[in-house]
């Protein structure tokens, strides 16, 4: 019987010993001993203890480690290339020693025709040093903006696919915290909003193509979606040039995976029942009761999500807001003379 087996059907659990576990007891020659050496430590020795402390995880949304493997790749790349700059050197040093030692030994014409080859030769060695540093500098610069373009273009690439799936998921996200008496901005990336203007979420989509499905449905569908379209971005590009992108998909997928808990419970009271009410309409009354300054610690245990639930859309904007931005400065650099319309954010 498999994990998922036993999940699905525990009281067909209760009473029965598990085969893996029957299994471990035979081949572990401390279970059966009571005088083991081990004396119940720890044997694996390379196992940090854990640090003490309460972290909330959706305040610390980062996503550096795109920015220390790139940073990883140039500095490689800086060393080897110095590295081949000055063996060049050494080794035409080395010749330029080695042919003056010659011409000591075998000149005809003596100490003052050596001094002559001499200064002729060092003479000939600097421009040639310059010339090869000139050239490896010239070089270096043009295969860094070989690369860069090459980057941006595959960030852009990807954009396509990732761009109209940012404009439905912001539609459905603002039909989330819009109520019902107020118009909904269908492309305000950033909004400012309260806990009470969440209050129909509950209610029917107001979009055609979302007919029988709430707008907290919706959103989820949409939210998820983006975040799987920023995973494979992340994993597609190495970031060396363009970072800060990297870190905006990085918040936004992270927020994202946070507050999935908190989404699940919400979406959860539109079927759950608490007595003879629905959770949906003790929810909405919660929502239009809760003050203005409310906050977290002070909501009831079912509103709490809904604060939980706020914070992640919050973060995703912000993410959204950054990548938005880095996109938007790329596109134009990539192209400023095609005139091609964009949708403009507010």
């Amino acid at each position: 019987m498999g994990i998922s087996d036993k999940i699905k059907n525990p009281l067909n659990n209760v009473g029965k010993k598990s085969s893996d576990t029957e299994k471990e007891k035979k081949t572990d020659p401390d279970s059966k001993n009571p005088f083991s050496k081990n004396d119940g430590k720890n044997v694996n020795k390379k196992e940090k203890p854990q640090k003490k402390g309460f972290v909330n995880p959706l305040n610390n949304v980062t996503g550096s480690f795109g920015k220390k493997k790139s940073n990883g790749k140039k500095k490689t790349g800086m060393v080897r290339k110095s590295h081949m700059l000055f063996l060049s050197i050494a080794a035409i040093l080395a010749f330029a020693l080695a042919l003056a030692t010659i011409l000591h030994f075998f000149s005809p014409n003596g100490v003052g025709s050596i001094y002559r080859y001499l200064e002729s030769i060092m003479s000939s060695v600097l421009a040639l040093l310059f010339a090869v540093i000139i050239l490896d500098n010239i070089n270096a610069h043009s295969d860094k903006r070989r690369k860069r373009r090459e980057e941006r273009s595959a960030i852009l690439r990807h954009n396509r696919i990732i761009q109209p799936v940012v404009d439905m998921y912001i539609v459905r996200k603002n039909m989330v915290i819009t109520p019902n008496d107020r118009t909904v901005r269908k492309f305000q990336v950033d909004a400012r909003f309260t806990i009470k203007d969440m209050r129909d979420m509950f209610g029917p989509s107001e979009l055609i193509s979302d007919v029988g499905k709430s707008k907290i449905e919706t959103y989820a569908v949409y939210q998820s979606l983006l975040q799987e379209k920023f995973v494979h971005l992340v994993e597609n590009i190495d970031f060396s040039f363009f970072p800060e992108l990297c870190d905006a998909a990085m918040k936004y997928i992270n927020s994202t995976s946070y507050g999935a808990s908190a989404l699940d419970a919400v979406m959860g009271y539109q079927t759950s029942v608490a007595g003879t009410k629905s959770m949906k309409s003790i929810v909405m009354n919660m929502i239009k009761s809760e003050p203005d300054d409310g906050k977290f610690i002070d909501a009831p245990p079912a509103l709490k999500n809904v604060y939980l639930l706020h914070q992640t859309i919050n973060d995703q904007e912000t993410a959204l807001v950054n990548y938005l931005k880095i996109v938007q400065s790329l596109i134009s650099e990539d192209s400023k003379e095609k005139g091609v319309d964009h949708i403009e954010y507010e």
